[in-house]
């Protein structure tokens, strides 16, 4: 099957909700309905820059129950006044991040970022640019939102916001583990290691395929992740029933 062909029929069967993708539970998915705009978008800011080397459904899990029980958690104003005790305390006892020297510091930065840059909004990354690469670029003044979890927040963002870009098509997806196993289980990669080489390879492999297709890789990118992350694939066998099941 050409790479094209799957992420027609991956698409398609999102759209929908057959099968394995009758369960939404993208991050665009787990964000508390009683958020206004602003909320919305500082959760998904704070939450999102953790999303990385720890199984995602514990993180929003915890982030749920973390807004629960401080609805100012997730705000620049909260956490530029919050103790380092009880930042770390807070998200060792909630989100569990793997690292959470790094998880601090993340927070910390980002929030001085956030309020210098955008008035503590990060709406406005997204206003007064024509381009996703100049939302790209600003990114770059905040810790750890690289090519996997900047380009992650982006798609996030533009799904649950709705805004417009005329060149989001050369913005790669964010490639993780799931992305790279399934190209590997259809023969389209010889390798399902996550080297650089193999993530960038496996980058432009599904963007020059949803290009081809003409499906937006904003909703493919959320697609594969289901089919891989609560699909589990093991063969390629494993991967065709799943998608025409």
């Amino acid at each position: 099957m050409k790479p094209e062909y799957f992420v027609k029929k991956v698409v398609y069967q999102y759209n929908n909700g057959q099968g394995i993708f009758s369960k939404k539970i993208n991050a665009e998915d787990l964000i508390p309905k009683d958020l206004d705009d602003h909320k919305r978008a500082l959760y998904i800011f704070y939450v999102l820059q953790l999303d990385y080397a720890m199984k995602s459904q514990i993180l929003y899990e915890g982030a749920k129950k973390l807004y629960s029980v401080n609805e100012d958690f997730f705000t620049p104003s909260y956490l530029k006044d919050v103790s380092n005790e009880s930042l770390t305390e807070d998200l060792q006892s909630y989100l569990h991040p793997r690292y959470i020297n790094e998880a601090v510091k993340r927070f910390r930065v980002n929030t001085t970022a956030l309020l210098t840059l955008y008035n503590g909004d990060p709406r406005d990354i997204f206003k007064h640019v024509m381009l996703a690469q100049e939302v790209i670029k600003r990114l770059k003044d905040f810790r750890g939102f690289g090519p996997k979890i900047g380009n992650f927040f982006v798609r996030t963002m533009i799904n649950t916001f709705g805004y417009s870009y005329p060149d989001i098509d050369t913005v790669l997806p964010p490639v993780d583990v799931h992305d790279v196993r399934i190209a590997y289980l259809l023969g389209y990669t010889f390798d399902d290691r996550m080297t650089q080489k193999n993530i960038n390879y496996v980058k432009k492999l599904w963007s020059d395929a949803c290009l081809r297709s003409g499906e937006s890789w904003l909703i493919f990118d959320k697609a594969l992740w289901l089919l891989g992350s609560e699909g589990k694939p093991k063969s390629k066998q494993d991967v065709l029933k799943l998608i025409y099941n």
